[in-house]
């Protein structure tokens, strides 16, 4: 038996959609963004809830996912937002009508548009994330080379920077004009029909006018907010969006225990030494199947509806976990590494307040190879 399962709930993958449907209205569009195995929630495994639910698009990083895609999706709408490398020898996998490719440089675009069936070409525009895109002080040249050679777009693109780091939203604005005025550039030159989007969650739940013809929703559709500073923004705001559903639960089960004397070391480094006569069980997860190493001594998971603390560090494989407290606890228990277990919960947002990171690391980190289990 492998050493955890993910347990993915539709009903919170729809209940977040519908949030955000209700939200952006019916004239925008609603992309899932399934990049990085969905966030570590599993990229096929989600693309179909999605696609159930009524996501229109599912939005991707790299080819290759989108590729995985296709072989089970044959026509959903895939945009791939990262960069491509090699396009040049690459190129043939993009022949498909239903794949939305984001381009920084004009180049790409003459490429892309040799193809047959040619993809819908959409440019990104750098407004102040300082990544991928071209700059907005070359939208004029641009626009005008584009028109000449005659290049198909389909959509103009941007990203946000700083949304969900601040309560203060002056350079997500300052960001929004530039957007804009870009767009009314390329119009200028005769690209009146381009489909805009420039709306992640945050940005989507916080600006109405961000959300264009399409938002590209992320953490937000598994249920975690983007960020503390997002929640507060909303209620500075006084916009209420509604309660967001976590869609994971990740499970392990307890395979080892043994009872240690009052002066036990535990671990590799000898970091943890027991004050009283301790209880121990081993579970089969540590740092490969994606706990972060800070956890050790640190963090906590639930068994039988109660936490169990973390003694000593984390190791590639096991854990320790304090169950002296828990005195009917039995190796083959389940132990709940993220999710909930009686009345007591423990969140993607607990690990990266343990660890000091974000929620999107945490989940994201968890072992690919696990299987992605869908419950209603």
């Amino acid at each position: 038996m492998l050493s955890s399962r993910i347990y993915l709930s539709r009903s919170a993958f729809s209940h977040n959609i519908a949030l955000f449907r209700k939200l952006i209205g019916p004239k925008t569009k609603f992309t899932a963004i399934i990049k990085s195995n969905a966030y570590g929630h599993g990229l096929l495994a989600t693309a179909s809830i999605a696609l159930d639910a009524g996501a229109d698009y599912l939005g991707v990083n790299s080819l290759e996912e989108a590729l995985s895609i296709r072989k089970v999706f044959s026509k959903a709408t895939v945009l791939i937002m990262g960069s491509i490398p090699n396009l040049k020898e690459r190129k043939e996998s993009l022949a498909d009508e239903n794949f939305w490719v984001m381009v920084s440089r004009v180049e790409e675009m003459e490429i892309l548009a040799k193809l047959s069936p040619t993809p819908k070409i959409h440019l990104k525009v750098d407004t102040g994330m300082s990544r991928l895109g071209i700059p907005t002080n070359s939208a004029e040249v641009l626009a005008k080379e584009i028109f000449e050679k005659k290049l198909p777009l389909s959509g103009i693109a941007t990203h946000f920077a700083s949304t969900e780091d601040f309560t203060e939203h002056s350079y997500s604005m300052l960001q929004l004009g530039r957007f804009q005025d870009t767009i009314d550039t390329f119009a200028k030159h005769g690209f009146i029909d381009l489909i805009c989007h420039c709306a992640s969650s945050a940005s989507a739940m916080l600006f109405s006018e961000a959300r264009m013809d399409l938002v590209r929703v992320g953490i937000s559709l598994y249920g975690l907010w983007p960020s503390l500073e997002t929640k507060l923004s909303l209620s500075l705001m006084k916009k209420d969006v509604g309660m967001l559903k976590p869609a994971l639960t990740w499970k392990t089960q307890i395979q080892h225990i043994q009872n240690l004397n009052q002066g036990s070391f535990i671990g590799y480094g000898s970091t943890y030494k027991t004050t009283h006569d301790t209880k121990l069980a081993v579970v089969p997860v540590g740092y490969y199947e994606g706990l972060d190493r800070k956890l050790s001594n640190n963090g906590y998971m639930l068994v039988r509806g109660e936490r169990a603390k973390i003694l000593g560090r984390i190791c590639m494989n096991m854990t320790m976990l304090d169950i002296t407290h828990i005195p009917d606890a039995s190796i083959g228990d389940d132990v709940v590494i993220i999710g909930k277990s009686g009345n007591e919960t423990i969140s993607a947002d607990d690990h990266a307040a343990w660890t000091g990171t974000i929620n999107y690391e945490v989940v994201t980190k968890i072992l690919g190879s696990f299987p992605r289990i869908i419950e209603d």
